[in-house]
């Protein structure tokens, strides 16, 4: 469905957000989630994708035909490519059922009213049909921005950070409704997310920027089990330097692939050291702990008493190691 190569664009005295080679190629019906720190070029590539920013140079193909340059559309963007913003973008001064039947006005009455009633369903907003913008919660109104993306029948959304100012748990809830709805619809989905849990949860694959590269793109299991980079590694998650440990140089473990057994216990173990700290994280605690000049990272599912020795396994086949 989308075919980017070589794609190259930077902000006239920026480098932040400039986006460097970019290829890869996408098929309909996809989740992808396009990930990486503050300034990586993130949202950059996904305003090229949407057809709405210019590449310096190489090509974006969507259904094999490349995309039309923004600057010389009265309205730019591809018209099966839509882009739910952050700031929902939805018209205030209509209720919620007008906010979507607008977006079919080119439509029979009949058509207007089945999709508008059917999108409402899709987007569990039948109950709020009545209701103005102004009246919804945040969440509320992001159903409402998708509705209305999907009123015109694209064939990829984009989304750039959409649930970034929602509570964990509705971003959640909203983020699984979303691949519900896009796989119903037959669509495909790219997330730009700053959130990693966002992108392990939906993602069939991930796509890892750094410095406007593309360093890894791949499912989700194999980026988090086999990062090409220890930045990738850090940026999902907690990572141990375990050189001295190992007796190997440039070797790390993920803080969930150390487990500890109190001393004494029967099981053989095969590193001590001793907690530092033990925070509660709710369904499990970070704790700190040091053997010899190594300082540790892992996490246990009961409290640990400052100063207590420990014993440690580190998972062998978790292992990772970076030149």
């Amino acid at each position: 469905m989308l075919k980017i190569t070589h794609l190259h664009k930077k902000y006239p005295g920026e480098s932040l957000g400039a986006v460097v080679d970019v290829s890869f190629e996408m098929s309909g019906q996809e989740v992808l989630a396009i990930v990486g720190r503050s300034g990586s070029g993130k949202s950059t590539l996904l305003r090229m994708i949407a057809g709405l920013a210019k590449p310096d140079s190489g090509t974006i193909a969507f259904r094999g035909e490349p995309l039309k340059d923004p600057e010389e559309q009265l309205i730019a963007g591809h018209d099966k490519i839509k882009m739910v913003f952050q700031d929902f973008q939805v018209k205030p001064n209509m209720t919620v059922a007008e906010n979507v039947r607008y977006k079919l006005l080119h439509f029979t009455g009949q058509f207007q009213q089945e999709r508008t009633n059917e999108l409402l369903e899709m987007c569990g907003l039948v109950s709020l049909a009545s209701k103005m913008p102004h009246e919804l919660s945040g969440g509320q109104q992001q159903r409402l921005s998708l509705a209305r993306a999907l009123a015109d029948d694209p064939e990829l959304l984009v989304m750039d950070e959409p649930f970034s100012n929602l509570d964990p748990i509705i971003k959640q809830d909203l983020l699984l409704e979303l691949t519900d709805i896009v796989r119903k619809e037959g669509i495909g989905l790219i997330l730009v997310s700053h959130d990693v849990q966002d992108a392990l949860l939906i993602a069939d694959r991930i796509a890892y920027l750094e410095d406007g590269k593309l360093l890894q793109m791949d499912s989700p299991k194999v980026i988090y089990r086999h990062p090409a980079t220890l930045a990738i590694a850090q940026f999902f998650g907690r990572v141990n330097n375990v050189s001295a440990l190992m007796n190997k140089k440039n070797t790390f473990v993920r803080a969930e692939d150390v487990h500890v057994h109190v001393e004494g216990a029967s099981q053989a173990l095969s590193i001590t050291a001793m907690v530092q700290s033990c925070r509660f994280l709710g369904s499990r605690y970070l704790v700190t702990a040091q053997s010899g000049d190594t300082n540790l990272s892992l996490y246990h599912s009961h409290t640990l008493k400052t100063g207590q020795k420990i014993a440690l396994r580190i998972d062998q086949s978790c292992v990772l190691h970076f030149s």
